[in-house]
Formats: structure tokens, sequence, C-alpha cells
């Protein structure tokens, strides 16, 4: 379900954050400007409100739901998911006091409790590397919460209202599935009655069959900022936007408010400034194209402070891409000809001897390949990802592993094939617990 969302774009995306993301003199900025990047600063809390809005038609807020299969070319909810783990999600509405979570003792099994908040920073790990394999309780409470607490339990503050709780659990190979689900039937989430007189409203309550999608923000105009100002009001943002969002109060763009209802000349602005907001991100993520680079990371994943743009992307390609220490994400749209990766073309992916992925021997490794869109594709084998437990890969003579990206299976032997679309594609690289985070993915060559 989740996916899932660039050590990003290491100089040049540096240059583009700083021609897009720094704000203008104060005398040249128009109101386009601002809603430009009001459009940005909005981009990922709003993608994840519609996400949570989608989820919200299948499960209730504070209960779990468990994923029981990992993800295939249906999975279709949240863009870049995994196909290494067993997905446990919540929704978190804190509004009713704090929400338990317990889980049972680990063992050798990777599992991480993630959380993140709607603005999709993340505020705390739970599981194999953040606090250990032992059982554990975990209390999550509101912003400034100073009630009773159970004894035993580590509290974990939310910064917001809401929040979404994406849970992993590593499954080793297909005889593994039944043993990971019995530990996730282990995980429980209790609310611990205790309502909280003073806060906010909660998010807009949603329209099941006719929610807006997720992945085409832009498409609703300048009803996108009457989106914000309800998330706005139902979670106070950060502070450190505080001038951004002063801008934009002058927009009409306020806790609670609709902004698409305003004048015509502002609504107008509002408008043009989604279709340059939009822009802007577009033009990050695709430019690996031009940048000479092949793998791109997300190396500010789930810590966006200020860096709205970035925050962007990232939820663009990657909603709920976890901080690096947990897991690194590398992503590559070109060959090292620097031509777009293509099915039809083929490549070789080289792992010399003694070169895999860097990564503790409690965590582990992975290749995922998605559509364009960012979806993974049915293939004629079932394989979406190739990785440190992928049955029947054959080693060099050298102990190399090469691994073969196309439309077509290697001749004459087809176990290291990862199979890709006729068209175009995207390759995900994830190293979960990764020892060395400056480490890079070997480049995928393309083949006569």
């Amino acid at each position: 379900m989740v996916g899932a969302v660039v050590r990003a774009a290491a100089a040049l995306a540096v240059g583009l954050l700083t021609a897009c993301a720094a704000p203008q003199p104060a005398a040249e900025r128009t109101a386009v400007d601002v809603a430009a990047d009001g459009y940005v600063y909005g981009y990922a809390p709003v993608t994840l409100a519609r996400t949570r809005a989608n989820m919200l038609c299948l499960l209730p807020v504070n209960q779990l739901h468990h994923q029981s299969a990992t993800a295939d070319p249906t999975s279709r909810v949240v863009v870049a998911p995994n196909v290494d783990t067993l997905y446990s999600i919540a929704w978190l509405d804190l509004r009713g006091g704090p929400v338990l979570l317990t889980h049972p003792d680990m063992g050798a099994r990777y599992v991480d409790f993630q959380f993140l908040d709607i603005y999709t920073d993340v505020f705390a790990n739970v599981g194999t590397r953040a606090t250990g394999a032992a059982a554990g309780a975990h209390v999550v409470v509101p912003p400034g919460w100073d009630g009773p607490l159970p004894p035993d339990a580590a509290v974990l503050e939310s910064p917001t209202w809401d929040a979404w709780m994406i849970g992993r659990t590593l499954v080793e190979s297909a005889t593994d599935l039944e043993a990971a689900r019995a530990v996730q039937r282990q995980y429980s989430l209790t609310v611990l009655t205790a309502p909280v007189a003073d806060a906010p409203p909660p998010l807009p309550p949603t329209a099941c069959g006719s929610n807006p999608d997720p992945q085409a923000l832009a498409a609703s105009g300048p009803q996108f900022f009457d989106e914000l100002s309800a998330i706005l009001a139902a979670n106070p943002p950060p502070p450190a936007g505080a001038p951004l969002l002063d801008e934009l109060a002058d927009l009409g763009v306020r806790p609670g408010a609709r902004p698409s209802a305003g004048s015509a000349d502002t609504v107008a602005a509002l408008a043009t400034g989604v279709v340059r907001g939009e822009r802007r991100i577009r033009d990050l993520v695709a430019s690996d194209r031009q940048s000479g680079q092949v793998w791109h990371s997300l190396s500010t994943a789930g810590r966006y402070g200020t860096d709205y743009l970035q925050r962007a992307v990232v939820a663009t390609i990657g909603l709920g891409a976890n901080v690096p220490e947990e897991s690194t994400y590398h992503v590559a749209r070109v060959a090292a000809d620097g031509t777009t990766l293509r099915g039809e073309t083929g490549y070789l992916l080289r792992f010399p001897p003694g070169a895999l992925p860097p990564v503790d021997d409690r965590g582990f490794w992975s290749v995922t390949l998605y559509g364009p869109d960012m979806f993974l594709v049915a293939n004629p084998v079932d394989r979406y990802a190739v990785g440190d437990r992928t049955p029947g890969l054959v080693r060099g003579p050298d102990g190399g592993l090469d691994v073969w990206v196309s439309s077509r299976p290697p001749i004459p032997d087809g176990s290291n094939w990862l199979p890709a679309p006729p068209g175009e594609f995207v390759l995900m690289f994830r190293s979960y617990l990764p020892t060395d985070r400056d480490w890079v993915p070997p480049e995928p060559v393309p083949q006569p």
C-alpha cells in the first residue's frame, strides 16, 4: 500500500532548489508568485489528506488495517509500494485522546512502525532499529498533551492532530508469508479515551466515490487552496512556515477559509499559481534526465524543514518515504549513457564481488521496477523486485551478481531477470538499515 516516496539530485537538485525555492524580494513578489509557492507548500499535506480520505472509505480512523499479501500491480492507493514487507496502516485522529500501540517480541524479523504528521514529516519510528526487537508499548499523544498516560508506555508526541502510521513487517520468502501474518495479528492499537476539549476541528468528512485523486492535485485548480485551508484549520502548521502563510492569508488562504470563492483577480492568481507550482515540481522530478547522473536519492526524506519543493517531490514519487537512517532510496529514470530507461532496450546491473548493498544484518535491500506513474507493472512471472531474499539468483564465477532488467528474459538463464514493460520505466533501490548512506547502486548499462 505504501510506498512509498531523491539523496536528492545532488548538485543539480541543490541548484534547482535554490533557484526555485528561494523567496524573491518582497517588492518583486506578485500574487501569482505567492500562489505558486503556496501550491508547492501545500502539495504534500494535500496529497496525504486525499490519500487519507480514500483509505478512510475502507477503514475507520484509529484502527489497524493489515495488508495480508505483498504489493502487486493492483496496489494503486499510494505510489511506489515496496514488495518486501506486509504493511500495517492506521490513520490516527488524536482529538479523541492518545492512541496506544503494542507489539510482540520481533526476534530476528525486521519490523518498523513509522509515524508521519499531516505535513509528511516523520516524527517517530518504533521497531528493529529505533527501539529494538523486544515487545513494547508506545503511546502517541496529541500536541501539548499533559493528561494521564499508561505508566509503562514510551511517549511519542505528534506535531499534528492527524497522523499516519505505516507498519512494515518483513517477509523473508513465500514460505514465510503466513508467519509474517501471524506477527501482524499480534499488533494492537487502542484509543485511550480522553477527549481533548480545545482540539481543533477535524478534517472534512470523506466523500467516498468522489474523492479527488491524490495523484492529480493540479486538476482541482483554485479549489486546491480550499483543501489546504481545511488542513491548516485541522492541523496548525509548523511555525517555520509563517512568513509564506502570512502572504497566502492575503490571498484568502486561511484556516477554514474557501479561497476559491474570493475575488475574480485573486482566484485567477491562485489558478495560475497552481499551474506554475505544478510545473516547478514536475521539472525537478524530471531533472535527472538532464543532470548527467543516473541515481538520485531521497536524502532528506522525512525531515524537510522549509524545503517544501523537496517535500513535494517526495510526495510525488515516494509518499511515505522513511528517514535515511531507517531506509535509503535511490531512483533512476535514465541509463548509464543518459538515455531514458526502456524495457525493449535491456540493461545490466552489475554488482562486483563484495560490492552488494551495505546493510545491517537485521536489514535488507531490493531494487523495484515501476511504470512512469510510480506503480508496479504486471509481468508474466509476477516478479516486481530483485533483492537479497530473491530465490534462485545465480552468482557469477567471481561471486558477483548480474541483474538483467528488460522486457525480454535473458538467454539462456532467466533466473536473474527483473521484468520491465516495453516502454519507459523507473527503478527504485531501497536499503533498509543502511550501514553506508553514501553508497550508490551500480548504473544500469544498456545491452546490445
